[in-house]
């Protein structure tokens, strides 16, 4: 067998490349309502979005960049195109279509959860394995930590 020339050019990513579509994801959800299932962890850096129409006819963006996806089975893939929910990559896509010089580090954990409210029974949680700090951010939660909460009254009890 020859040797492999080059580098692999990656794959769209997402937690479907590792097997978890939505009927894999609802099934484990329903087994196990309590917890949280790991699906993957996604890492690198975005570059650039690349907007799409998902079936509802709703614009949503894949994040385009080099990355890097590690499944719940270990198995590791390489990404040129990365999808992560929506409410991930909105925020993403925001600051890269407002600087298209932007770049930013992703390392995120995707994890889904039983939701007896949502359409599909579960939802997704992404955890941001990156801290950092903004300094505005951090600034102003100075300057609000001599400011004490007003008063609430007590929640209503259950009828």
């Amino acid at each position: 067998m020859a040797d492999k020339i080059g580098t692999e050019i990656g794959r769209k990513l997402s937690v479907q490349a590792f097997g978890f579509n939505k009927e894999v994801i609802a099934e484990m959800v329903l087994a196990n309502k309590q917890d949280e299932h790991f699906l993957a962890r996604f890492q690198g850096v975005a570059s650039g979005v690349k907007p799409y129409e998902n079936d509802k006819g709703e614009v949503q963006y894949g994040l385009i960049g080099d990355f890097e996806g590690t499944g719940a089975n270990g198995d590791v893939l390489p990404g040129n195109l990365l999808y992560l929910p929506t409410y991930v990559s909105d925020q993403m896509a925001s600051i890269l279509e407002r600087d298209p010089t932007a770049s930013i580090d992703i390392a995120h954990d995707v994890y889904a959860h039983y939701d007896k409210d949502s359409a599909t029974m579960y939802v997704f949680t992404v955890r941001s394995l990156i801290q950092v700090a903004n300094p505005r951010v951090e600034a102003i939660k100075a300057q609000l930590a001599k400011t004490p909460l007003p008063s609430l009254p007590a929640p209503a009890k259950g009828k």
